[in-house]
């Protein structure tokens, strides 16, 4: 029999000769994309890894950010290099079910309409989702977080853009992917609110070990509920590191290209301008 200090000793060996490799959540390796549109690149030979946790993407308006989540959740594929999801390459997913396993994606001013009122759905999702085992607590807790009981009689196209927002959130959450993706996911929501969702989301990924990746104008949103940050930069690559350390006035700044104090201002014209859309495509005056 092998003496327990030799044992220990071979391990440490073979640890050594075949060390375990850290494959992140999501990887982008040296890849390069452009809208057919457009066709000036918004990604050219991107090398960049993801951190696990919760990560918040920010940076100036047209500088990648809802295309990284959009690479990075498999909604689209590189022109060239490898996106790789939960292990997988996206560009060989064999279908949108399979993708779908690995990574649930909120989009921006996402709308849809609904035969189904919305307790049905949630209910729905839930049952059909990838959770490995389901609490029957479960919906009704998140009925209450996101405050959805006025709306479970409702469908999707008779609610506020608030509404809708929490109610989605809550489908992301019932879904069960290792991964949630989430563009601008709480504009419309009151300032509570969003504290209350973001808190919850951010527990639940902790307390789950799920990967949340969300981009948000509201800095100060993403100082608080952040592990990490993706800081986009106009004609450089991205940043990635630690909330802690890439949250300072000056390396913001440089980002953004305005003087800290001023951000504020710019998020609330920001927000306002995604209110007014809504507006004008009849979602308010609702009450949320």
């Amino acid at each position: 029999m092998m003496p327990c200090t030799n044992y220990f000793n071979y391990i440490s060996f073979i640890a050594y000769l075949f060390p375990i490799q850290y494959l992140p959540m999501i990887e982008f390796d040296n890849i390069s994309f452009s809208y057919p549109e457009d066709g000036s690149p918004v990604f050219h030979k991107l090398k960049l890894s993801l951190p696990d946790g919760v990560v918040s993407l920010i940076g100036q308006n047209g500088t990648g950010k809802t295309t990284l989540l959009l690479l990075g959740g498999g909604r689209l594929l590189p022109a060239e290099g490898k996106v790789m999801l939960d292990g997988k390459d996206t560009c060989e997913f064999k279908n949108e079910k399979e993708r779908d396993k690995h990574a649930a994606f909120i989009y921006q001013n996402m709308e849809f309409e609904t035969k189904e009122d919305i307790g049905t759905l949630l209910e729905f999702v839930y049952e059909h989702g990838y959770h490995p085992q389901q609490n029957k607590d479960f919906v009704p807790e998140l009925i209450k977080i996101f405050e959805l009981s006025k709306t479970l009689n409702k469908h999707t196209q008779e609610i506020s853009k608030g509404e809708l927002q929490r109610v989605i959130m809550a489908f992301s959450l019932l879904y069960g992917t290792p991964v949630i993706m989430m563009d601008e996911p709480i504009f419309a929501l009151e300032e509570y609110q969003k504290h209350r969702a973001l808190e919850y989301i951010c527990d639940y990924a902790k307390r789950k070990q799920l990967n949340i990746y969300f981009s948000l104008h509201e800095l100060d949103l993403t100082k608080k509920y952040s592990d990490y940050i993706v800081l986009f930069y106009k004609n450089t690559p991205p940043v990635v590191g630690p909330t802690e350390e890439l949250f300072k006035p000056e390396i913001i700044e440089k980002a953004y290209e305005v003087p800290f104090h001023m951000l504020k201002a710019k998020e609330t014209l920001f927000r306002d301008a995604l209110i007014r859309i809504n507006k004008e495509r009849g979602l308010y005056p609702k009450k949320n």
